[in-house]
């Protein structure tokens, strides 16, 4: 069973700058980069289990070939993604972002 994915409009935004990012570094990265982050996101939906709980029920799904992370959360049947963040900053800056 898959679950509805929603992705909060802070977390729209981090995917925005990201992908802009990469593809200013070479044309089509980002596009790239927009493709494993979907197959993130579809393999969470797959199996909202697959992940480990961080901190106060949030999970996060690693992006293959990048180094983001979507932090998410299991809301019922709803799959809620409130940041992505790059792996490289500050490990707890995402938990400032957990929603309450």
């Amino acid at each position: 069973m898959k679950y509805r994915l929603i992705v909060r409009g802070e977390a729209k935004a981090d995917v925005q700058l990201a992908a802009r990012r990469y593809e200013l570094q070479r044309p089509g990265l980002g596009r790239e980069f927009m493709a494993e982050l979907d197959a993130a996101l579809n393999r969470v939906s797959g199996n909202r289990f697959q992940y480990q709980v961080l901190h106060r029920e949030t999970r996060r799904a690693i992006v293959h070939r990048f180094p983001y992370g979507a932090f998410y959360r299991i809301e019922g049947n709803n799959l809620v993604v409130f940041c992505l963040i790059h792996l490289h900053q500050d490990p707890a800056s995402w938990k400032s972002r957990v929603p309450e």
